[in-house]
């Protein structure tokens, strides 16, 4: 790994939300290969990873066997999210977007929307295309195949905190959509328990791919400043990054408590705890474009 770090870039990021400095030291934590760099913004408080590899060295960190690119068995009956919640239309048109192996944009197939997949990834597009027939775009928004107000929903599940620019992909995915179409995201949250009780062990930091870590506030914000109107939001679970997380404190900030947590039952416990105190690991946000003429059009990122 030596060799591989001292061949990649790094550069200082600006705050991804409102484009502020560099920002102050908020956490030192252990990641893919090194420590890094957590800043606070001084304006608006979102933090983020600075410094970051540059964007023409992140594919380094998402090679052929990263865990999201692999297909893997379907549920019949998986968690319901947020997106659930939207109606599928006559004809509905969803663009699932960081579809990885594509198992979610299949499963929002057989509710019946006509779903297109779209990942960076070029592995990823092919393994998903593969493994479930799917449709899908090699690359990023703003995209040429995907002209305005093309689809009546799009989803975006643990994408947002990868993202160099958020707010530009944010603001494609708004002119992707069709008037009163609408905007699944799910991003781990900072704010939650996990990172609290965990710390630099909390699993959800996965540095340097995490390049913004968002909480209510800074997710609201930035999907306001994008044009968007936030309908409903919640925090869900993940048992499986709770695992991680109790497996990294052993050793990098172990709690006397932790011994507990390596059982399945108490990890469900505090899963469901905090899903039922608003304070679980993921948060997850409905929104909506509005109809035409309604207003909340995406404000000018400032230079």
């Amino acid at each position: 790994m030596g060799a591989l770090m001292d061949a990649i870039q790094w550069e200082r990021a600006a705050c991804p939300v409102c484009a502020g400095d560099d920002g102050d030291e908020f956490l030192r934590a252990p990641g893919d290969g090194a420590e890094y760099r957590l800043a606070r913004c001084r304006g608006c408080a979102t933090v983020f990873t600075s410094p970051r590899p540059v964007a023409a060295c992140a594919a380094r960190f998402y090679p052929a066997d990263y865990a999201p690119y692999q297909p893997r068995a379907r549920r019949t009956r998986g968690a319901r999210s947020l997106a659930d919640a939207v109606p599928v239309p006559p004809g509905g048109r969803l663009l699932d977007y960081g579809c990885g192996s594509g198992r979610f944009a299949a499963r929002m197939r057989d509710r019946g929307w006509n779903v297109t997949g779209m990942d960076f990834s070029a592995h990823a597009a092919e393994a998903a295309r593969r493994a479930y027939g799917l449709t899908v775009v090699h690359g990023a928004l703003p995209h040429p195949a995907v002209p305005p107000a093309s689809f009546d929903a799009i989803t975006m599940r643990e994408v947002v905190e990868h993202l160099y620019d958020p707010g530009a992909v944010l603001r494609a995915a708004h002119a992707a959509l069709a008037p009163g179409g609408h905007l699944y995201v799910s991003v781990p949250n900072l704010a939650g328990w996990g990172f609290r009780a965990f710390g630099r062990a909390w699993s959800a930091l996965d540095l340097p791919r995490h390049l913004t870590h968002f909480t209510p506030e800074s997710l609201g914000r930035l999907l306001a400043e994008c044009g968007f109107v936030v309908e409903s939001t919640r925090t869900r679970g993940h048992a499986k990054w709770t695992a991680n997380s109790v497996a990294r404190a052993r050793d990098l900030n172990p709690r006397w408590w932790t011994g507990a947590a390596r059982l399945r039952r108490v990890r469900g416990a505090l899963n469901t705890w905090g899903e039922w105190r608003g304070t679980a690991d993921s948060l997850c946000a409905l929104a909506r474009k509005p109809a035409e003429g309604a207003g909340a059009e995406p404000l000018p990122r400032a230079a």
